[in-house]
């Protein structure tokens, strides 16, 4: 098995890798060729700074193109394989692509009328936000659940009155309800368990210190792919694609595109921070502990195991989670909701954990139409909604509100 670990390209090989790619293709710029590098090398820690200073000093710098459809900054996704459409949305919604620069997008197959509960979500992977639960979450806590985050409350009961918390036999984790508890015995705990995998814990704390639940939500949902291994290599291949399926943008070309000219004042720490979880990560994971119980991870097939835990994959995930984060979690139907300053749908949440995601409708839908969701307060004015979609979501807004308030 592959054990490579990242590492800094030395000062010959960067330059003869530079010299090779630009004699092969002479129209890439800077960021091409860093992108283009990392891909071809996914152990390199590179940053474009470095990049730059070298292509410099070899008298190839050239800027890049405009931004455009095949910009890196530009979300992209795919259809999620399988049924869980029709499961999930009770064969009354359908997901299609739109267009290469909107994506997919989710459609009503059938007519419905205002303050419809459309389908209800549990979520791929999730995470809870570092704000919504207390400080020691997950690292020494046994007030919340550790699948929904529900407060559990003593006496034997949960919030609702009606559920019993139970423990991990092996650790210290609590759950508000056997149905947490086996959902989350199925989905990850098994490689989370401290009394089974000791270093994942150092994942965690190095996430709260840093108050960065990101990575946290990454390998969540890696840990759900080997799960679904462990019942099949069908449902794994299935698992694996539809976190493909996520709409994309590298956590490295995110974070500089929302810093713009001040990048270079955060790229060191930004990429320390990418490394250090990305080490952690694959120590706790790559391969995990006999403890853990999984017979199959040797199954896996390799290019998807060295895909699943490259560099530049942790970076794609990293940002998949930004862009696609429900309060936590990665919904396989929710995410393919786009945005609409104007809504026809909203995204709530039937419990205080937040876990899992009910879809309403906002006003009458009629089959065909698109359902939207909004990603930004509606109540902002249109300079302040713009910006936040263009900083967090790598998106401008072109519904038919935007154009009416834009308008002279």
């Amino acid at each position: 098995m592959d054990d490579t670990r990242v590492v800094v390209p030395s000062e010959s090989d960067l330059q003869a890798a530079i010299e090779a790619l630009k004699k092969s293709k002479p129209e890439l710029g800077i960021a091409r060729v860093c992108a283009t590098l990392r891909a071809d090398n996914p152990t390199w820690q590179l940053g474009e700074k470095r990049v730059r200073k070298y292509m410099a000093s070899m008298g190839l710098i050239q800027s890049d193109p405009a931004p455009s459809a095949s910009d890196e900054s530009v979300p992209k996704s795919s259809l999620a394989p399988g049924d869980f459409v029709q499961t999930i949305g009770k064969r009354q919604v359908e997901v299609r692509v739109i267009d290469g620069t909107k994506g997919k997008g989710v459609f009503a197959s059938k007519d419905f009328g205002k303050g419809v509960n459309v389908f209800e979500e549990t979520p791929f992977a999730w995470y809870p936000r570092w704000d919504t639960v207390s400080p020691t979450y997950h690292i020494d806590s046994d007030d919340e659940c550790q699948l929904c985050a529900r407060f559990i409350e003593r006496g034997g009961f949960g919030s609702r009155g009606v559920l019993r918390p139970v423990k991990c036999s092996r650790c210290p984790a609590w759950y508000c309800s056997n149905l947490c508890k086996r959902e989350a015995e199925a989905r990850f705990h098994p490689l989370e368990c401290s009394k089974n995998n000791p270093r994942y814990a150092e994942l965690a704390k190095k996430c709260r210190e840093w108050d960065w639940g990101a990575p946290m939500g990454a390998a969540r949902a890696i840990e759900r792919v080997l799960m679904e291994y462990e019942h099949s290599q069908e449902r794994g291949k299935l698992a694996w694609q539809s976190i493909k399926a996520f709409a994309t943008v590298r956590a490295d070309v995110m974070d500089k595109k929302r810093k713009g000219a001040s990048w270079f004042m955060f790229e060191q720490d930004y990429e320390h921070k990418w490394t250090t979880t990305f080490e952690l990560m694959k120590a706790a994971l790559y391969p995990p502990p006999a403890e853990c119980g999984l017979t199959q991870f040797d199954r896996i097939p390799k290019k998807t195991l060295n895909e699943m835990f490259s560099y530049n994959e942790w970076l794609a995930l990293i940002g998949k989670y930004s862009l696609n984060d429900q309060n936590g979690g990665f919904y396989l139907l929710q995410s393919c909701l786009n945005h609409n300053c104007d809504p026809n749908c909203v995204v709530t949440h039937p419990n205080d954990g937040k876990y899992r995601a009910t879809i309403h409708t906002l006003r009458p839908i009629k089959a065909g139409e698109e359902m939207t969701i909004t990603y930004v307060n509606p109540r902002d004015d249109l300079a302040t909604r713009q910006s936040t979609l263009r900083e967090w979501y790598m998106f401008d807004c072109n519904c038919d509100r935007c154009k009416t308030e834009s308008a002279p």
